[in-house]
């Protein structure tokens, strides 16, 4: 059997850079839990820029939504505890650091690229405040899901999993997350703009500014997914909508609520006890019992979250 290095072919060897990139994605053997390296095993392309920037995006207003209810949560449940949206960036910071530098960029991106990636499930996110209130522990839970995971993967479960669930299931779970972070979606934008009247002339005036942006962005996906161009469409709606707006008459007003640095990896600031960092103290028994349902859920709702990913 050849290698990759052997199967591959200069882009100028094809008559569109689509073949091209076919091509790639079939000849690529990766080499599970060895070192795959770049030139040998795989190579870089402009178009991985574009996942990329799209996954930046996503998994910062995945990581900040996760950790402002947890804060919302935790504050609620915990007569000790005061969190707020710094609590929110200092854990996202450290969470692009720690996990997606280390644990995907790396050990995924090089040592298993066939590993699907875990996700940051959205339909769990109103159920932090519940799991706070049960008297669940952010510690206890992540490690619950590490092992649970970990197992998962040890014994191929997750392929079960995926084997054991219809695609109708991961289709109607596509189409409930896609409905509802539409509205979601249109709300905050209807809102934002609605929000620009304190700048207009006439009382009102840039309301129609959401729907706009709405209406440009919705052909324009239309014209990507027509000229199978989809996977430019998170980079290409994000840039067209602020040049719509821009143009529109919108202003922003950027600040840095954050100095640029490391965050606090200090653990004894985050877990040590209850009187110094963000006092949540160290877990005991009693959080691991409270959030072992709650990881359960999470590493059951892996397989449609794949098919989903799929479809």
């Amino acid at each position: 059997m050849k290698t990759y290095k052997e199967e591959h072919k200069k882009a100028s060897e094809f008559e569109t850079r689509s073949e091209y990139l076919d091509h790639e994605l079939q000849i690529m053997k990766p080499r599970r839990y060895k070192l795959n390296l770049p030139g040998r095993d795989f190579r870089f392309e402009w178009e991985d820029l574009v996942p990329a920037f799209a996954g930046t995006l996503g998994i910062v207003a995945m990581y900040s939504s996760v950790m402002m209810a947890w804060a919302e949560g935790l504050t609620e449940a915990w007569d000790h505890v005061t969190l707020g949206k710094e609590f929110a960036i200092e854990v996202s910071r450290v969470e692009m650091l720690i996990p997606a530098l280390l644990f995907v960029i790396l050990a995924s991106g090089f040592f298993n690229p066939r590993a699907n990636l875990a996700g940051n499930h959205g339909p769990m996110i109103p159920l932090i405040a519940s799991i706070a209130l049960a008297g669940a522990h952010p510690l206890a839970l992540a490690i619950l899901i590490g092992v649970f995971g970990l197992l998962l993967s040890f014994f191929k479960g997750g392929s079960r999993l995926v084997n054991l669930t219809s695609k109708g299931v991961a289709g109607g779970l596509l189409i409930f997350l896609g409905f509802s972070g539409a509205l979601v979606q249109i709300k905050t934008i209807q809102t934002w703009s609605l929000g620009l009247e304190s700048t207009s002339v006439e009382a009102g005036s840039m309301g129609y500014l959401g729907l706009i942006i709405l209406a440009v962005t919705v052909i324009l996906y239309s014209y990507l997914a027509r000229v199978e161009k989809r996977w430019l469409a998170i980079p290409a709606c994000a840039i067209t909508a602020l040049v719509v707006a821009l143009i529109g008459g919108a202003s922003f007003d950027l600040q840095f609520t954050t100095q640029m640095g490391l965050p606090n990896l200090n653990p004894v600031y985050w877990w040590g006890n209850t009187e110094e960092g963000w006092m949540l103290g160290l877990p005991n028994t009693q959080h691991f019992l409270a959030s072992l349902p709650f990881a359960i859920l999470a590493v059951a709702m892996w397989s449609p979250d794949f098919l989903g990913h799929r479809i």
